[in-house]
């Protein structure tokens, strides 16, 4: 099936079938559709320096969960039909369902990570995006962690999510990476040399897993934990988690490990979906324009072929326009 074009795309937006758009604007042919999180902490420098390099178009304004929650109770996710993760939620929607190519949203402990593997989508945050004008944004997480915000970026394919990236911020050329980093409890096939190690409970406190990562990333080139199925047999939540046992146990069967503190380290990290609804392997390295590249350039290993059903369902737009019923008069 083909790409749908760019006025179905946008009645799409203005029809809002799942409530993740709060504003949208005209497009044209030839331009790639941005969808940005409608919060002030993601500066117009950024698409500013986008458009610099190609022709990225803002298409929607996207909803997002209030006060920053992991879990969105305004939004569906569209394909399990369980509450979307959080926060940057309308965002990964609208990238799903082909009302946008490219969203851009902000990570304090998952908020891109989370709702991009949510629905199968590559996801990626660096603290280098805008680095200055995020550095005033500093805030305290649900359970009580000061952190900085990163800006974030999804998409539905390895190709787009790395123009991307490099277009915001741009990168040396890749280096070899030789020492990949894995837990011992991985049983992924990887298409490259890797070595394992003992990581914590990846369910277990975030502080836990700060100090895990602030100590083995400035040993490897770079780290990669399976996580999922996010949001999928769970609630990963913490304002819903922190009341007893039984919270707790369901918080923790959200499948979110290190995506949650991925930022609070300052590191950097990309999201490839696997074949597995809400799963993929979250690749993280320290912020450093090297790792960063070779990070990426590894990452095309792991990245599959798009899911034909999703892809053929979603892109069939006149779905959502169907006339329904017809009197014979009216046929």
């Amino acid at each position: 099936m083909m790409m749908p074009d760019v006025e179905e795309r946008h009645a799409l937006a203005e029809l809002n079938p799942y409530h993740s758009v709060e504003q949208c604007f005209e497009v044209h042919h030839d331009e790639l559709l941005v969808g940005i999180k409608n919060v002030e902490q993601i500066p117009a420098s950024l698409l500013k320096r986008l458009q610099s390099k190609d022709r990225y178009a803002l298409h929607t304004l996207d909803t997002h969960a209030l006060g920053g929650r992991a879990v969105d109770l305004q939004l569906i996710n569209p394909i399990s039909g369980r509450w979307m993760s959080g926060s940057s939620s309308g965002t990964a929607i609208n990238v799903l369902t082909y009302i946008n190519d490219v969203g851009i949203g902000t990570d304090g402990g998952g908020s891109v990570l989370a709702p991009a593997m949510s629905v199968n989508l590559f996801g990626f945050i660096s603290p280098l995006i805008e680095a200055e004008s995020m550095k005033r944004y500093t805030k305290q997480s649900t359970d009580g962690i000061s952190f900085t915000p990163s800006i974030g970026f999804m998409t539905r394919d390895y190709e787009l999510m790395i123009k991307v990236v490099k277009d915001a911020y741009p990168l040396p050329e890749a280096e070899t990476q030789s020492d990949i980093l894995i837990s011992d409890r991985d049983s992924q096939n990887y298409p490259f040399a890797v070595r394992s190690c003992s990581f914590p409970d990846l369910g277990g406190s975030r502080l836990d897993l700060i100090d895990f990562l602030n100590s083995v990333l400035p040993t490897c080139d770079c780290l990669i934990s399976y996580e999922g199925p996010i949001d999928l047999e769970g609630f990963g939540d913490t304002l819903f988690g922190h009341f007893d046992k039984r919270s707790q146990a369901i918080q923790k069967a959200a499948s979110k490990g290190l995506i949650r503190v991925v930022n609070m380290v300052n590191a950097t990290a990309l999201c490839v979906p696997s074949s597995a609804l809400g799963c993929g392997f979250v690749l993280i390295c320290e912020s450093k324009e090297t790792k960063i590249a070779g990070m990426l350039a590894l990452a095309g290993q792991l990245a599959g072929e798009p899911d034909v059903m999703v892809h053929r369902y979603f892109q069939n737009l006149s779905m959502y326009f169907s006339k329904g019923y017809l009197s014979e008069e009216e046929r």
